[in-house]
């Protein structure tokens, strides 16, 4: 593993991991409890995320900032039984304990929220089974062996970058950490240090292409995901020689289900991913075209305090917030969020299609579309966008290629668009902006 420029060997680490599990089972943690820690310094919660999956206790990893409160209240939603203080190095007593055993066979190993893009986030429960699932799936889809490097700039309170570090672990691949996301820092590191694969929400990788960054030699895979990834921002990575492979999963699923075979070769139609990953079974509701999954690497459940398994799965299926289907040859296309169709003026539109159009206008670098409640209308669409383009100028743009109930009908300008820790849009934020408008901003539904 590589971290602050200084490389630890296996022997090494393995010395860490060992030191760090001795001292654990010395302040009193037992397998099948949970342990609370933070995901700064990065190094210390991959250290953990290790030495707690040798010692059968599981880890639910929360961001930095998050204040005592929060924390608290994380607690009472998963039971965990600990706080881990990585300045002390000590373990604290919540005060909590789960009196239910844990009843199936593999171990539970980490406790993750989802991102909470949508404003409600949950915590799921993955097992030793379903990370091992994942990774092996995982790295047989992207081939990541020995000798490999994997660049992690994601933060590890997440499941993109957590899936990483399973990933790299069972390979036996070289984990190159960073402590968050900086285009110029990441440019820097995947020729130094060889990178052969690194993974990125689409906004980062808009900010890669924004400094004229250039993949090294040694890269063979850019893997996408997080968010929708839009035609305009893959034709320019891809014109710029990016090995892209995109790719599509969540928290519940410890990561991807459907990744791209090979780095394109060409654009593809949007919500395009590629075939699931093997034991992945996904079907579509027959009449939302809602996304199922089953597999191996599902989880066992979202957390309750008792840790009880089963919570949002029915018959081990996983109804995800998706719209989406397998195409004639088993290739995943997604199709947006389930809530993402709308009726306006009596007209059902597709929020999805409608940003895919806004991605082609002229000046346009990065947007989010947001639906507001309209006492006449049902619904007034306004874009939050960053570039080049005045707003009259987006919206008359828009008078010319979108139908009447698909144009928006407010316009908000800004310097950039907030994004959460995963690195995705942060919607909360953005529906703020939205609601922010100006009268002048403002145009009329008649």
């Amino acid at each position: 593993m590589i971290h602050a420029d200084r490389l630890w060997d296996p022997i090494s680490l393995a010395q860490m991991t060992q030191a760090r599990e001795d001292a654990l089972r010395q302040q009193g943690l037992r397998p099948g409890e949970v342990v609370l820690c933070p995901d700064a310094p990065a190094l210390d919660l991959v250290l953990m995320v290790l030495t707690l999956a040798r010692m059968g206790a599981a880890l639910c990893p929360y961001r930095a900032a998050l204040d005592q409160a929060e924390r608290a209240a994380l607690a009472d939603a998963t039971g965990a039984e600990w706080f881990w203080c990585p300045a002390s190095g000590m373990l604290t007593d919540s005060g909590r304990r789960t009196a239910t055993p844990w009843p199936l066979d593999s171990p539970l190993s980490l406790l993750v929220k989802t991102s909470g893009s949508s404003g409600l986030p949950k915590v799921a429960m993955l097992t030793h089974a379903n990370l091992q699932s994942a990774a092996r799936a995982g790295n047989a889809r992207l081939g990541l062996s020995p000798g490999d490097r994997w660049l992690c700039c994601l933060r590890l309170s997440h499941i993109g970058g957590l899936a990483i570090v399973s990933r790299c672990d069972l390979a036996g691949a070289t984990l190159v950490l960073h402590a968050g996301f900086d285009a110029a820092a990441v440019a820097r590191d995947l020729a130094t240090h060889r990178i052969t694969h690194v993974s990125l929400v689409p906004p980062m990788l808009d900010r890669l292409l924004a400094i004229g960054a250039t993949p090294p030699p040694s890269l063979r895979v850019l893997l996408v995901g997080g968010q929708a990834l839009s035609r305009v921002l893959l034709t320019r990575a891809l014109a710029a020689g990016w090995p892209i492979h995109t790719t599509y999963g969540m928290t519940e699923t410890a990561a991807q289900i459907a990744t791209a075979t090979h780095a394109l070769a060409r654009p593809v139609a949007d919500g395009w991913v590629g075939p699931p990953l093997e034991g992945v079974q996904i079907r579509s509701d027959a009449d939302q075209a809602q996304l199922r999954v089953r597999g191996p690497m599902v989880m066992a459940g979202y957390a309750n305090p008792a840790r009880r398994p089963g919570q949002g799965l029915r018959d081990g299926w996983l109804l995800t917030a998706d719209r989406g289907r397998l195409d004639a040859t088993g290739n995943l296309l997604v199709q947006g969020r389930a809530d993402e169709i709308l009726v306006i003026g009596g007209v059902n539109v597709s929020l999805r299609r409608i940003e895919s159009v806004l991605w082609t206008a002229p000046g346009v670098e990065d947007l989010a579309l947001v639906a507001l409640p309209d006492p006449v209308w049902g619904h007034r669409l306004v874009v939050v966008y960053r570039g080049s383009l005045e707003t009259t100028a987006l919206a008359r743009w828009c008078e010319a290629v979108l139908k009447g109930a698909e144009r928006p009908r407010g316009f908000k300008r800004v310097s950039s668009l907030p994004l959460l820790d995963s690195g995705k849009h942060d919607r909360v934020r953005i529906r703020g902006l939205a609601r922010s408008l100006d009268p002048d901003e403002r145009l009329s539904l008649d």
